[in-house]
């Protein structure tokens, strides 16, 4: 199913700047089309994102912990 729909020519524009090679209402529909993959790749990275925060968390405590040690090996 087609259906019109009125866009602001500065909308198309910038679909056009993100839809390689296609124009006008093709670039919207690639945008439209690709969008939930967009979607999905970005909650992925913020999930990885999460988990590097986890681990840098861990290994600040390993490192802390490491660092307490040495000190206390170096008083004695």
């Amino acid at each position: 199913m087609r259906c019109a729909i009125d866009l602001e020519t500065r909308l198309i524009k910038t679909a056009e700047l993100y839809a390689p090679g296609r124009k006008g209402s093709d670039a919207v529909t690639w945008i439209l089309d690709d969008y939930p993959r967009l979607v999905a790749e970005v909650r992925e990275l913020r999930k990885r994102c999460h988990q590097f925060d986890q681990e840098s968390a861990a290994l600040d405590a390993r490192l802390a912990a490491l660092q307490d040690a040495c000190r206390a090996i170096l008083e004695f």
